[in-house]
Formats: C-alpha cells, structure tokens, sequence
C-alpha cells in the first residue's frame, strides 16, 4: 500500500469513527477498561448462542467460552464493550480476505442467530468474508444503534438485502462489496440512510447505471465505492455535484469517453479512482476537466485506460497532487517535463506506455518517493536521478536505455530500496570495485544488462536484500566465497544465464528466509547444495552438478518447481518423494538408472514430470496414476519396457502432451489412450509397439479443432500466509522436447499450439484408420517405419493444418489420393519406400517437394520422378474427383486463420528454442507459510 493510499486511508477511517457517538478508545477496547465492569450475563449467553451456530473450523472463536479467564465475554476475541456499562457495543468477525485466503484460514460457515438482537448497543457489526448461510436475516434491522455494518463478501446465499435495513438511521459505514449473487434491482431504501458516509457496493451482481436514479441524492457520502461493476457509457456529470464527497472509486468498469468538465467548486475531492475502464481521451483535455479539483485532489488514478497524448504545463495547477498513477494507457512523445512542477508528488507511475526519449531533470521533485517508467521507450537517463534524496523505489526496466549508469546517477540516493533497472540490453553498470553505496537495497534487478564480467563487489556493503536477480548480465568467473554469507535474509535469487562457475555451499543455514532459487544455465560443479526446505522454487538446469540427489528426502513443505535438468546427475531416484505440492519436477538429461519408484505417485500436485534422457529402466510405476493432475508426461530416450499402462487413458484425463519415444515398450496402444480428449501431442516413436492404430483415434477432440486456443501451456503455483494474502503466484511456460521433420527442438513460448502424433519406427500393422482424417486440427503425422498396408485415407486432403506427413517405409499401395494436392500448407511431406502406384497428382504444392519425396514407390510415375506416365494414367478432370476429396466451402473460409496459424507454428519451430531466459515470472516475495496449487491456463 502506497504512502498516499495509507494517508487516505486513515483520514476516511478517522472521519468515519469521530462520526461515531462513542470514543475509537471505547469501542475497540478489548476488555473493560477498570477491570470491574464485566459484560452483562445476559449478552453473554446470546454470544454463546451465537456461536453455537457457527461451524468455526480453526477456532477463531475459542476464546468464547465459561471457563476460567474466558467467563468475561469482553475479553473475548473480536468483542468490545462499552467502559462504562459493560455493553457489548463491536462485533469484529471479519474472516480471512485476499484471493484463496480460505486455504490458510477457514471463514466460519452457518447462519446468523436471532440471539444477536440481545445485543441492544451495538454498534459496530463487521461479518465480511465468511460464509453466512440463508442469507442476511431480517431481524439486523433491530440493531437500532448500529452506526457499522460490513456484510462483504459473506457467501453465496446473499442474494438479497432486506430492505428494513433502511431504518438504520444511525448507520453511517455500509459495505455490501465482493458478493457476486447478490441482487442490486432495488437499493433506494439507502437513501433512508441519513447518517450515511462511506457506501460500498464494490464487485456485485449486476449493478449498472440503473444505480444513479438513486446514488445522486446522497449527497452527504464522503466515501463511495462502485468498482468491479457494470457501469457504462460516459463518466456522469452528476458526480460533481456530490460536494462532501472525498473518495470515489469507479475503477474497473466500462465507462468510456473522455469525462465532463466540472465546474465550480468540488473542493473536498482528495481520491479518485478511474483505472480499468475505456476511457480514450487526450490526457492534457482530461486534466483540464478536473481543474475544479485542482486544489483539493491529491489521489488520481487513471491507469488500464486507452489514454492518449502527454500531460502538459495545466498539471502544474494540482497542487496537492501526491500520488499520480497513468500507466498502462498509450502516453506517447517524450517525457513530460511539466511533472517536474509537482513538488508535492511521492508516487508517479508512467510505466506501460509509449514514451520516448530521455528522462528529463526531476530534481524539483524534492518529495517523490517512488518512480514507475516501466515499459516505456525511453534512451537515456541525466544525473539529476541522484538529487532525489527521498526516492525510495525506482523502476527503469523493459526500455532502451543506452550509455553508463554510473556512480553519479546514484550519488545522493540514501533512502533508496528497490532499485530495477533489467531488460536494457545496452544499459552498462559500471562503478569502481572500491565504490560503497549510499543505500542499502532491499530489491536489486539488473537482469540482461551489461553488469559483467567481473562480480559486483558493492554487494559486500548490502545488508538488507531480499530479491537480488542479475541475470543474463554478463558475469563470468567465480562467485566470491563472501557472497554466499551475504544474503541471510534473500527470498529470491536469480543468477541464470550467465557464465558463472564453483562449488556452492549449504545454503540451508545462509539463506533461511528463500523462496525461489534460479541458477539455471551456468557452470556450477560439484553436489546439489543444501537448500533451506522452505524454498518454493528451486532452478539448477544446464549446469555440471554431480553426484545423488538424497537432498530430495528433505521435508520441503512447499516445493512447487524442481528443475535439475540437462546436469551430470546420477544413481537411482530416490524412495522418498514426499513432495506434496510439487508441481513442475525435471530431471531430464541426468544419468540416472534403475526403476521410476513407486513412491514417484504420491506426488498428486504434479502436473508436469520430466525424466527423459537417463538410463531409466522397468515399467511406468502403476501407481502415477494417482497423479491426476499430470499435463505432461515425458519419459523418451530410457530404457524402459512394457506395456503402455491404460491407466493413462482411464485415470489422467487432463494429459495435453505424452512423450515416451526411444523406449523399449511394447505390445499394442491402448484404446483407452482415445478417451484423452486434451491430448495435443503423442509421441510413441522408436519403441517396439505392435498391434494396429486405435480406430478410435477421432476422439481425440483436442486435435479435431483447427482454432489454436492457447499459445503456451502454462501452470501456476502459489504461497498464501497465514493470513490469507498470495504472496508469491508463480507462472511458467512448459518446454517439451519434440521431434519435427527429423530433427529434435525444444519448444515452450509456442508448445500449446503444436498438435502432433508420432508413431513411427514401431511394428505397427494394418490400415491406416480412415477415422484419423478426423483430425483436423494435426499439424504433424509420422506413421513412417512401420509395416502400415492398405491405401493411403482418401479423405487425407481435409486435414488442412497438415504441415508434417512422413508415411515413409511402409507397405502402402494404392494411388496418392488427389486430395493430397490441397495441403496448401504442408511444408515436409515422404511418401518414400512404400508400394505406391499411378500418377502424382498434379498441384503447386506436391511440386514443391523432390523426389526423395517418393522413391522407393516402383509404380509411381509423374512429376518430380523421372519416370513418364503412360496416357491411361493421365490426371483425373477434378471435376470428377470423388466428392469425398474436395476441400469444402469451409476451406475457403478458413484458409486465412489456418494459414496464418500454421506459418506462425512454422517459423517457431524453426526459429524457437528458449524464448525466455528462465522459465518464471516472480511476482511479489514475502517470507511466508505457503500452500501449492495448479492451475489450468
């Protein structure tokens, strides 16, 4: 929360309060204040009563109780009383809040008591976030002293309001927020609300413009609150003549346009919120439209809009402007000079937008606090950033800055924390080895800078980091013996990518508080170093570790992402897999040996396992089918045997992508694998699989869709606190490793939009299955290697994403279907050593392949083959082609989407390996207990 947030805040919860009858002393005082005033026996059984009707799962309410220290109802947990008379006067029930707060703590559940009207001099009644049952009941409207009232968020069943709440005449604080099934159609009853001042009907069902036939005759709000709802069209006028109002928040709706000026005076306005809305205006047009404001406001947030143009010399009448937040709309030109006028502004945020050019001298701005210009297109930087003496947080990343950062930009910076300046690829950090800094760090991110080679000394003098990622930056060499020792309170490490070697040492003692560790594609040596088990995120790959990994059989509580891949890695897997929030788990290009444990299925988070390229042996452990939540399975290059288990088909119904090439399995495929209709990639290639290909090969709905509906194949996993906040919701791209047109590339940013099924070099006979045609949306068919008869399917031409054929080595007979013909986008196509015969069908595309396309076929004969066709094999008039061969009118329709989508496919493959230089994205990271979960993108 911003410093300007937090003042506000405080200011609308003081006015609320002082509002009150009673003192803020009184009626949050825990226990009665003389220790002779005990609660009154009578509330104190309707208290119990209460309770007894709430199924309170992780006892929030213990302390509720007749026994010894308990007997005192106003020292129990969330009840106040009155100083003087011993009435309960403050019910603070609020549950658990935040996104999956309830996996932490449990809300209560059950219904309100009718023993709640004993409660005769409440006045503060606050059940948000938990689960009331039957709804709100009538009889609150009793409580004839309430003055607060919360109901957010309070369950399903809260579908309506009773509209005796109207006769809270003492009701001044309201919320109904965050209650999706709640019905908004008649709310006039607040206007019987006289005392009221702070409304919130933020996140409900359906509340629209129908609200402001109402809303406009509250004219004494201070405070109201209607974001996350369906308002639209354009920002009324009407707002303006609300003159007590102090706070509007009307974020996240639809209100589009630009908004009407106000005229005379609405001095009192300090907040306003309009982020996430349409509004497309100009900027300088919508400034001059709050000038009426000019002197009051010292909140606006205007960012997730489609804001163009640049603020100009008028925001220099905004006075009292403390916190300006502008990002993620389409600012264009060159950095506002004119923000140098603000002298009281702390937190300004550009970031997200198309600004150009340098950043100009902000020295002016002798009370900012925190700078956001991110994402912009900003060049260069002036020395003026060091005058900044109160700057605590500064983010430069994702621009094109060029030149030097150097000790002069930074000079004066002595409050500085967080400090980002990655993702300038020409950006160089260059200050001398002796250099001390006049901060202390709490956040360092250089990644892809020119940081390097040498390590940074500086960081000897940093005591306080916790999130230091230098990667891609350019270092090389070893890591200084002190660097290890100097991080004690660091959650995220981030050294990937660079050319950095040594041993590491036990980090579970040096670095107790980490969360997420990455130092994938380096040169560490040496055994995996003990890692403190609270981590979440643990990146090793494309390193020289050697050695076991026991480590593994350590009690972490919340391992989400383990990634030893592409090391040096050996022995047998471990028994003890006791990682029960796993999610991502590579081991892949190892040396590991023996049989998968059986252990390996009580990994029941897992979603993607990775132990391709080892010396694996034994079968596929019968008991991953506990794994349900697998999406990827990629077990190629061991040497594993068997059947292909039908518990893949019976027990993973959510598989996108099986990989278990370069085996030893054997026997037939089994038709359960049909029933996995997320399936976008099969590959059972190099493994002695016999038996025929399942006709039921057409369920498999995910590749009869032509539509690409997801780029790439993407995971979450999160920690939530014990107090119900996500502190860290982690994101990443699966890679998989594919064979296409004969060569092996790992793919991620693109892998969701790969559909392909490669069964090749098997002893798989009979017919090709005319129900495979079905699979429209295939980018990739490999059947080649295998002792396949019978005629190629006529209807092969509708598979029109086709962009991969190989049925070489076959005994295929029969003609080329004309069909073939029409696979505008085929772009690899071998029809080689089958037993083939009559002319190649004429078309630009089969012309554009040669003729190792078609050798080894005896009776073939036509262009590009040598071989002249006699005139009894003279093409067909397409006129008569089977009507089974023609590509529909649906072709045409959706030849530019398919075409469009297969190039994209194709030049990926092409061109992709690693897009990112690391698998995650690190939101927030906070030290904290920690649940896992994935999550389908």
């Amino acid at each position: 929360m911003s410093v300007v947030e937090k003042f506000i805040q405080q200011l609308v919860v003081f006015d609320i309060f002082v509002m009150l009858s009673v003192n803020c002393v009184v009626v949050f005082s825990s226990r009665v204040g003389d220790g002779n005033i005990k609660c009154l026996q009578t509330e104190k059984e309707a208290l119990l009563t209460f309770k007894r009707e709430l199924l309170d799962v992780d006892g929030r309410l213990s302390s509720w109780g007749n026994e010894g220290f308990n007997q005192d109802c106003c020292s129990w947990r969330g009840v106040s009383c009155d100083n003087q008379t011993g009435n309960v006067i403050g019910l603070d029930l609020r549950g658990p809040s935040g996104p999956n707060a309830s996996i932490a703590i449990a809300p209560l559940t059950g219904k309100i008591s009718p023993a709640l009207q004993e409660l005769k001099q409440l006045k503060y009644l606050d059940i948000s976030y938990n689960r009331i049952s039957g709804g709100i009941p009538d009889f609150l409207a009793s409580l004839s002293k309430l003055e607060y009232l919360n109901l957010s968020c309070v369950g399903d069943e809260f579908t309506t309001i009773p509209i005796n709440l109207g006769n809270l005449s003492s009701l001044n604080t309201l919320d109904l927020s965050y209650n999706g099934f709640l019905s908004v159609n008649n709310l006039e009853w607040i206007l019987h609300l006289r005392q009221l001042r702070y409304l919130a009907i933020s996140y409900v069902n359906n509340l629209n413009n129908s609200v402001y036939t109402w809303l406009f005759n509250l004219s004494n709000l201070t405070h109201l609150d209607l974001s996350g709802n369906a308002l639209y069209g354009s920002f009324p006028d009407a707002f303006w003549n609300m003159k007590s109002l102090q706070h509007l928040d009307l974020s996240r709706n639809a209100l589009g346009g630009g908004f009407p000026r106000c005229l005379g005076s609405s001095s009192n306005l300090k907040l306003f919120r309009l982020s996430a809305n349409n509004l497309d205006g100009q900027l300088p047009e919508i400034m001059r439209n709050l000038s009426c404001v000019s002197g009051s406001l010292e909140y606006l947030n205007l960012e997730e809009n489609h804001i163009g143009g640049s603020l100009t010399d008028n925001v220099a009448n905004f006075v009292s402007l403390r916190e300006l937040r502008l990002g993620r709309n389409k600012l264009n030109e060159y950095f506002p000079g004119v923000v140098g006028k603000l002298p009281s502004l702390v937190i300004l945020d550009l970031s997200w937008n198309r600004i150009e050019g340098s950043v100009p001298d902000l020295s002016l701005l002798s009370s900012l606090r925190e700078l956001y210009l991110s994402h912009n297109q900003l060049t260069g930087l002036t020395e003026s950033f060091g005058r900044l003496s109160k700057l605590e947080k500064l983010y430069l990343d994702f621009n094109q800055l060029e030149g030097t950062i150097s000790a002069a930009h930074l000079f004066n910076l002595s409050q500085l924390r967080e400090l980002d300046l990655s993702y300038n690829a020409q950006l160089h950090i260059r200050v001398s080895s002796d250099w001390i800094p006049p901060f202390q760090l709490d956040l360092i991110r250089f990644a892809h800078c020119k940081l390097g080679p040498e390590f940074p000394n500086w960081l000897l003098n940093q005591k306080n980091i916790s999130e230091l990622d230098f990667s891609a930056s350019g270092i090389s060499g070893d890591v200084p013996s002190w660097f290890w020792d100097q991080l004690p309170r660091v959650s995220f490490l981030n050294l990937s990518y660079n050319d950095i070697a040594g041993n590491i040492p036990d980090l579970s003692n040096k670095m107790s508080d980490l969360l997420c560790i990455d130092l994938a594609t380096n040169k560490f040596s040496g055994p995996v170093p003990q890692i403190p088990t609270g981590v979440v995120t643990i990146d090793l790959s494309s390193n020289m570790f050697s050695g076991t990994i026991s480590f593994i059989c350590d009690n972490f509580d919340y391992l989400g992402y383990l990634d030893l891949s592409d090391n040096r890695l050996s022995g047998e897997l471990p028994q003890c897999w006791t990682l029960r929030t796993i999610v991502h788990l590579n081991l892949g290009n190892n040396n590991f040996f023996g049989k998968i444990p059986n252990s390996i299925g009580s990994l029941q988070t897992m979603g993607m396992l990775h132990l391709q390229n080892n010396h694996l042996s034994g079968e596929l452990p019968r008991s991953l089918a506990n794994c349900k939540k697998l999406r990827v399975i990629d077990v190629g290059s061991n040497n594993l045997s068997g059947k292909i288990p039908a518990w893949i088909g019976n027990n993973i119904s959510d598989i996108i992508i099986i990989i278990l090439r370069s085996n030893r399995f054997s026997g037939s495929i089994p038709s359960s694998i049909c029933q996995l209709t997320k399936l976008q990639i099969l590959d059972l290639s190099d493994n002695k699989i016999s038996g025929t290909i399942p006709k039921c090969i057409n369920n498999l709905a995910a590749m009869t869709e032509e539509e690409i509906t997801m780029q790439q194949i993407k995971s979450w996993y999160f920690q939530v606190d014990d107090e119900g906040d996500v502190t860290i919701n982690a994101s990443y791209d699966e890679t998989a490793v594919l064979t296409w047109k004969g060569r092996q590339f790992e793919y991620s940013s693109i892998l969701g939009m790969v559909k392909s099924i490669d069964l090749s070099s098997n002893n798989l006979v009979g017919e090709i299955p005319i129900e495979i045609t079905s699979l429209v949306g295939l980018h990739g068919l490999n059947l080649s290697r295998n002792n396949l008869t019978g005629n190629i399917p006529l209807r092969i031409g509708q598979m029109r994403a086709l962009n991969f054929l190989d049925l070489n080595r076959n005994d295929l007979t029969g003609e080329i279907p004309a069909g073939l013909s029409q696979l505008s986008h085929l772009g690899v196509l071998n029809l080689s050593y089958n037993n083939l015969s009559g002319r190649i069908p004429l078309g630009e595309q089969l012309l554009t392949f040669d003729n190792r396309s078609y050798i080894g076929n005896e009776g073939l004969c036509g262009r590009p083959l040598t071989e002249a066709c006699s005139l009894e094999e003279l093409p067909q008039d397409p006129s008569l082609i089977d009507e089974d061969e023609f590509i529909t009118e649906e072709y045409y329709i959706s030849m530019g989407i398919s075409f469009l989508s297969a190039f994209l496919v194709v030049s990926a493959l092409i061109l992709n390996k690693r897009w990112t230089y690391g698998p995650l994205r690190y939101l927030e990271v906070n030290n904290v207990t920690s649940h896992s979960a994935i999550l389908s993108s």
